[in-house]
């Protein structure tokens, strides 16, 4: 199940049953290399498979022979395939060999060549990070990439995940296809970065459980199963050390949660679920235990044997039992030396050890292979050579420099050379169509409820599917936020109240003087969108590293924050307006209009808050860069500044301001052509809106600013704030 873990993930029962099926055919199969084309089995009848799968498995409860398997049975076999998978998990070590499954869907290698990056300090002196880096990976191979702080590692790791913004050289190649600038890398790729940038109010499960339904589109026509979902999810949860804290929040900042290192395991997890074929995971294991991070390391082993993923780990000095579970080592020396940026291995991280020899630098007894490679490639360090006065300080650096350069790197470039040449499938292909050896051996009746590939999309769910899940999210974030949408309603039944007392029965008195109550009410409810832009600027830095992973797109989760955001503030605004409407004494006739005019303000100013929280940089700013415009709006608003008294060369600006059209149209709602009531007319004449546009114009004016409003809201999030690297 390990290796099916993103098929079954959201599967139905007849999909589990298929995947059951197509397990026991195979489970004898042992595939050596990762590489090796399956086996092509046919299936066998319905008899002989349920005779296969008890023998294999145990009879379900309740079932007798020559019964269809009903979701019940399916069920029992799913959890002993589980416990057996956790068995061969635990049992794996070193020298294990664990069968490729049936039906693994990764078979991706990668390479490089010349790969080159500098950088230019402030006094304008090029550094160089990497130089004429080159590079081979074997598809369904683990790699350990090392070197000393500034040796670039972190940056060929970015490159490689397509993460890099700034500009580089070199070309970056998947199954022999060039893949730099594949806006589709993202299907077949995931990253697991150094920061861990979460939800604060999910759960370990929740935050997992997100991005496995994101990355793995649901089957169609059939029902799922939460109980499928939860055995498979929490079998990684129980690999990583997860389980016991699932339930437990993810916690941060400004609330309590798990502890660092788990959390590191969270986002690895979630690199995990994403059932992609390349993984690039920056230094997973900072921040954990030895035994945690042994823990994590034999999990992406057990992977990359089983499932054929192919995986890129950047770590720092693993002991020798982890050092030890990885296929490959490719190592970087820094600067300062002439160096820097150069690479000084890349091999199998078992032919270390004699290649240290080789170059003349024989391990000492009982020392750790990588710990003394770090040692003699680290720039400035007196290792034990240079204590006893055999070499040089840097001499070390510069041997095994050239040493690569001289018998490394030709063969190297030929490896390279000859991936290109021949080209495979391309991952997008692979990524897309996980179902197709499973279609060619199902019936057809089967195959009709296989997810839908989406070939031609970035993400793997439709947008529909994308903002299910997204406002199943946010519902969760906001039932965790009990307290804080208790103190918004309170401030606006505060509020509401302060208000009404200062203009208790404001109906009894002249209309000119209404004029100052309905201009503070507008203001009021126009102004309560602003308190939500440094949530709305943190929630952006986690939605731009999850629209980076291909989790989902901008549109969808714009939509989702902006009905959620939009349905609390207009409950908070409602019972603010209701309250001092009320206490007003104004004419509960007039109320309907009244509140339309105000509830399209108020989705117009959430629109424009909303917009200036995707183009600040942080919530500070947001709040700052909203006033100019904010205080256009409310002078130009056709009461501080009317029709009558605003400038000739400023009137675009009163036509330009949503305070403007609500104001006139709440005026007109309530005073024109009022039969035996000259001050009705007073007020419209005063303020001028008798020249105002039709009321009508002032809803299509409100409703096409907040749709344009949304759409640079759009382009700001896509353009704008993006991580730098």
């Amino acid at each position: 199940v390990v290796a099916y873990i993103c098929f079954i993930h959201h599967s139905p029962h007849l999909h589990l049953f298929l995947l059951l099926r197509l397990l026991l055919l195979k489970m004898e199969v042992k595939v050596q290399s990762p590489t090796e084309a399956d086996v092509e089995l046919g299936l066998p009848d319905r008899q002989q498979h349920s005779k296969a799968m008890v023998d294999a498995f145990g009879a379900p409860p309740g079932w007798a022979e020559g019964q269809p398997f009903e979701p019940e049975h399916t069920k029992h076999f799913l959890r002993q395939i589980v416990s057996q998978n956790e068995k061969l998990l635990a049992e794996m070590d070193t020298d294990s060999e664990v069968p490729r499954a049936p039906l693994a869907w990764g078979n991706t290698g990668i390479s490089w060549k010349n790969i080159n990056y500098k950088t230019t300090d402030s006094k304008g002196t090029e550094k160089v990070i990497l130089e004429n880096c080159w590079g081979n990976v074997q598809p369904g191979s683990l790699v350990a990439l090392m070197g000393p702080s500034g040796c670039g590692k972190t940056t060929l790791l970015d490159i490689l995940a397509q993460k890099k913004t700034t500009p580089f050289e070199g070309e970056v190649f998947c199954n022999g296809h060039n893949v730099l600038g594949d806006r589709f890398f993202k299907r077949y790729a995931t990253y697991v970065p150094q920061a861990d940038l979460m939800h604060e109010s999910l759960t370990v499960h929740e935050t997992v459980t997100a991005d496995g339904a994101l990355k793995n589109p649901p089957p169609r026509n059939v029902e799922r199963d939460p109980e499928v979902r939860s055995l498979t999810l929490d079998m990684y949860l129980s690999a990583l050390g997860l389980y016991h804290v699932k339930d437990s929040l993810i916690g941060g900042a400004h609330r309590r949660g798990v502890s660092g290192g788990q959390k590191r395991r969270v986002t690895l997890a979630r690199g995990l679920v994403a059932g992609a074929q390349l993984m690039f995971a920056d230094e997973p294991t900072s921040g954990l235990s030895a035994t945690d991070a042994e823990t994590c390391v034999k999990v992406l082993k057990f992977l990359t044997r089983r499932v054929g993923l192919t995986c890129i780990v950047v770590i720092h000095q693993p002991r020798v039992e982890v050092a030890e579970l990885f296929d490959q080592l490719i190592m970087l020396t820094a600067n300062p030396t002439a160096y820097g940026g150069s690479t000084v291995y890349n091999g199998p991280m078992s032919a270390a050890l004699e290649y240290c020899q080789q170059v003349g630098y024989p391990v000492p007894d009982r020392a750790n292979i990588v710990d003394w490679m770090m040692d003699v490639i680290s720039p400035g360090y007196k290792h034990i050579m240079v204590k006893q006065g055999k070499k040089a300080v840097d001499e070390s650096v510069k041997d095994f420099v050239m040493y690569f350069k001289a018998k490394v790197l030709p063969k190297l470039q030929e490896d390279v050379a000859t991936m290109t040449a021949t080209q495979g499938m391309h991952p997008k292909d692979l990524a897309v169509n996980k179902w197709e050896k499973a279609g060619s051996m199902a019936s057809a009746e089967m195959s009709k409820h296989f997810p839908v590939s989406r070939p031609n999309s970035v993400n793997s769910t439709g947008p529909w599917r994308q903002m299910q899940i997204l406002f199943w999210v946010k519902m969760k974030l906001l039932q965790r936020d009990v307290k804080g949408l208790k103190m918004r309603l309170m401030m606006s039944v505060l509020q509401s109240c302060i208000l009404g007392v200062a203009f208790y029965d404001i109906a009894s008195s002249a209309e000119l003087m209404h004029m100052q109550f309905l201009f503070l009410v507008m203001q009021m409810v126009a102004m309560g969108g602003m308190q939500v832009m440094p949530g709305l600027v943190e929630a952006r830095t986690i939605m731009k590293k999850e629209v980076g992973e291909g989790l989902y797109s901008v549109g969808p989760w714009i939509t989702v924050m902006g009905i959620s955001d939009g349905v609390v503030s207009v409950v908070s605004n409602s019972i603010f307006v209701v309250i001092t409407y009320a206490f007003g004494g104004m004419d509960w006739s007039s109320f309907p209009s009244f509140y339309l005019a105000l509830v399209l303000l108020i989705i117009v100013m959430d629109s424009y808050f909303s917009l200036i929280a995707a183009v600040a940089h942080t919530g500070e700013m947001a709040q700052v860069t909203a006033m100019p415009f904010l205080i256009m709006f409310m002078i130009y608003n056709g009461f501080l500044v009317t029709r009558a008294t605003v400038p000739d060369f400023m009137t675009w600006a009163l036509y330009c301001s949503p305070f403007y059209y609500c104001i006139s149209n709440l005026a007109r709602d309530l005073y024109e052509n009022v039969p035996d009531c000259p001050g009705c007319q007073v007020v419209i004449e005063t303020y001028g809106f008798d020249e105002a546009p039709s009321k009508a114009f002032g809803y299509i004016f409100l409703a096409a600013m907040f749709l344009l409003f949304r759409f640079l809201q759009i382009v700001a999030l896509i353009k704008l704030n993006n991580p730098k690297n």
